[in-house]
């Protein structure tokens, strides 16, 4: 990702979040900047006629759900976005696609990420990349994730 392309993709995660509901404030708004320029994470984004309109990070697999040391030879998937009008043309497939091919390229042995339960079509499309749900984390009374993992 080009420094340039941070405001699309940021864009993009507003949007989609809009999109469910979840207006975000400034705050986390702030906090996805400062994921996007981590120096150890990867960003990706998908470009189209109207600008930026996905976006994906592969960053370092930590322990204990994401707040422990980096697990040495696995990666993490997050924030896999797609505006929310470029929605169902197959960016999404396409991102992480290109996040997968860039985790096997690194030597990683295995990848990882979160989604909601109720996420559908995100599911759809990890199960049919070969990702496997691995188990469930209750976030509260409405929400639950899912982690799906594939070995590379």
């Amino acid at each position: 990702m080009e420094a340039s392309d941070l405001d699309g993709a940021v864009r993009v995660w507003q949007a989609a979040n809009v999109a469910r509901g979840k207006r975000p404030g400034l705050e986390r708004i702030a906090r996805v900047a400062e994921k996007l320029q981590d120096p150890t994470a990867a960003p990706y984004v998908a470009a189209g006629a109207a600008g930026i309109v996905g976006m994906a990070l592969l960053e370092p697999y930590r322990a204990e759900d994401g707040a422990g040391a980096i697990v040495p030879d696995a990666l993490h998937i997050s924030m896999v976005f797609v505006d929310p009008a470029s929605q169902r043309r197959g960016i999404g497939r396409r991102l992480m696609r290109y996040a997968l091919d860039a985790a096997r390229v690194s030597g990683a042995s295995s990848v990882s990420l979160w989604t909601g339960r109720e996420n559908t079509a995100a599911r759809k499309l990890y199960e049919a990349l070969g990702m496997k749900p691995t188990r469930t984390r209750q976030a509260s009374d409405t929400v639950e994730w899912v982690r799906y993992e594939l070995s590379l």
